[in-house]
């Protein structure tokens, strides 16, 4: 198998690649690199701004959608009922949201911003704005947006039901 730091980068030097790097799945490992560098970058720019992660998508998802049920969140977020349950009774200790049952379904919980937590949406928005820009400072207008339709193509067959 090849060192890592054996793929010449276009100026000649040897790249240095840093994470996990699985032969046979170059694609993969970069991708698992990206996400990794990417959540490190995105929860130290947001603990500078005193948000925790993954509260900022909570309160960034509340600040444009207003109250919503619990449910909503959960899908939202993509994880199990009990860890987004979790999170939000954290957020609420900290008096980020609050929780109230619904009027209409006693079954479901209303999930609203708390002013504390409508105080901290700017900051969060600023930390994944600062995010946005360290991820793509290197990359042109074009290069932005082939990464684009190629990260959309990614996850849309990632999506997709597998063929039996």
């Amino acid at each position: 198998m090849a060192s890592p730091t054996d793929d010449p980068a276009a100026d000649g030097a040897p790249l240095r690649h840093v994470g996990t790097s699985i032969e046979g799945a170059p694609v993969g490992s970069l991708l698992l690199q990206v996400v990794r560098a990417h959540a490190r970058v995105g929860t130290e720019l947001l603990n500078e701004a005193g948000v925790a992660s993954p509260h900022e998508i909570v309160l960034l998802y509340l600040d444009a959608h207003g109250p919503v049920p619990q449910t909503e969140l959960v899908h939202y977020m993509g994880r199990d009922r009990s860890t987004v349950t979790a999170t939000l009774q954290a957020m609420e200790r900290a008096g980020l949201v609050t929780r109230t049952p619904s009027t209409t379904d006693k079954r479901a919980m209303i999930v609203r911003l708390a002013k504390k937590g409508r105080d901290a949406v700017p900051r969060a928005q600023a930390a994944w704005h600062e995010l946005e820009r360290r991820t793509t400072r290197t990359l042109t207008p074009s290069q932005q947006a082939d990464l684009m339709t190629a990260l959309a193509a990614i996850r849309d067959a990632l999506n997709e039901a597998p063929a039996n």
